[in-house]
């Protein structure tokens, strides 16, 4: 499932400004791999997944499918494991714009002093962090989707909301789903959703869906059950614009007067302490955040 968001609990997506909470990988573990491909390697399970549930998650995947010039803002909490078990709260806001089929800027503001820009242009990709004045650029033509996942196999990192932005939506949120129910009405920042639930053995992703004309995510919750405290990564969808007006000089990578140039690297590798999950003392990870 959730081919990319799922696996950012092995990942170092905080340091890319599109992820709201990094995780760090220690250099001797492996690349993470995909939750469904993780999954048939242990069993193959047959998805119980209710209609209504899967109905509703078309429709939302339709609607975000459709999209050709967008924007909305998301707020980011993030549970952080300590040592000693406890979870504390790291929070975000993000400014994300796209322009399909290859157009993409995020600015990220929040704890610990985050300030961050992401900007991928069809060509390349500008990260520039703008509390150490330090950024980087890559090469990496291709669209949104070629893009991830260039991410995903080049330095094993995977923002935690960009099943959202993909083009098969629906795929990414329910791949790898051993179960999904429709569980009923609720409030979102005073908008009226259906709540939808999935699960496999290790994780938990609840969605809330706008009802109406415009099936739009509104909230997300993951839960990672498989570490004893469950911490989880929460986000809030808002200020929508399905019809955003965007020009191309958002999406420039043009590197900034005032900033250093330095290897995409050293953005994967060096981490805040305070931001790697802890062991929970049989060598498991648990993160979960543009």
């Amino acid at each position: 499932m959730i081919k990319y968001t799922m696996i950012a609990r092995n990942c170092l997506l905080g340091s890319l400004a599109i992820a709201l909470s990094p995780m760090h990988v220690s250099a001797d573990e492996p690349s993470p791999k995909p939750v469904a491909e993780a999954t048939a390697e242990v069993v193959d399970v047959v998805p119980q997944i209710d209609a209504l549930a899967d109905k509703r998650m078309r429709e939302m995947s339709d609607m975000l499918g459709k999209l050709k010039s967008f924007r909305f803002s998301v707020e980011i909490v993030n549970d952080n494991v300590e040592p000693d078990g406890q979870k504390i709260q790291i929070g975000r806001r993000s400014r994300v714009e796209v322009k399909r089929p290859n157009g993409l800027r995020v600015e990220s503001q929040g704890d610990r002093g985050w300030n961050k820009l992401s900007v991928f242009d069809g060509k390349h990709f500008l990260l520039h962090d703008r509390g150490e004045k330090v950024y980087s650029i890559i090469d990496t033509p291709g669209t949104l989707d070629d893009f991830f996942q260039f991410l995903f196999e080049k330095y094993g990192t995977s923002p935690p909301l960009v099943d959202f932005l993909l083009g098969n939506v629906h795929g990414a949120l329910t791949e790898g789903a051993e179960s999904g129910a429709l569980l009923g009405d609720a409030f979102v920042a005073e908008k009226s959703c259906d709540h939808l639930v999935f699960s496999n053995e290790d994780l938990e992703w609840q969605i809330w869906i706008e009802k109406g004309p415009n099936p739009l995510p509104r909230k997300f919750v993951i839960t990672y059950k498989d570490v004893d405290v469950r911490p989880q990564f929460m986000a809030v969808f808002r200020e929508w614009d399905a019809n955003a007006s965007l020009d191309d000089a958002r999406f420039a990578t043009t590197a900034p007067a005032d900033a250093t140039s330095v290897p995409l690297e050293r953005f994967v590798d060096s981490q805040p302490e305070e931001e790697a999950p802890a062991d929970d003392g049989a060598d498991k990870k648990a993160e979960t955040e543009n």
